[in-house]
């Protein structure tokens, strides 16, 4: 991964993450490409959508490059924690991009939960368009 010119966040303490995303946009400067980011930075134990760290969005809104939101649907069932497999299809659902030149330092947390917003929108989208047979279950944000 590392040969690929992937990154990754050291997220043992604040100040190591900084330092890493120092590195990741001086990266990124020099080597302009689409990244992944996965701000909340573990599952849940209950399948609701964790609150989302920043670092990885400020560090696009600092570069001016627009966040696509994306959610994962279905993983949930087909993985349970621990790695257990279980056969269920997966939908990737795409939201749309949201521009960040304009964003200033100040509304980071305003930007913050409108992406996290946004990623919940398309996976209750998603979760009323494959559970409308069960109306007991409901989508946890």
């Amino acid at each position: 991964m590392i040969a690929g010119g992937h990154f990754f966040v050291d997220r043992s303490n604040h100040k190591k993450s900084m330092e890493s995303l120092d590195k990741a946009k001086d990266s990124m400067e020099k080597n302009p490409r689409s990244i992944i980011i996965y701000p909340e930075g573990t599952r849940s134990v209950d399948g609701s959508i964790l609150p989302f760290k920043k670092g990885g969005l400020v560090m696009s809104m600092n570069m001016g490059v627009p966040v696509v939101p994306v959610a994962m649907c279905g993983t949930r069932e087909a993985m349970k924690k621990g790695f257990k497999l279980n056969k269920y299809p997966l939908e990737l659902r795409i939201g749309k991009p949201i521009e960040t030149s304009k964003i200033k330092y100040e509304q980071r947390n305003e930007f913050v939960d409108e992406v996290r917003n946004s990623i919940i929108n398309l996976k209750s989208e998603w979760y009323i368009n494959n559970n409308q047979n069960n109306p007991n279950k409901s989508v946890k944000n």
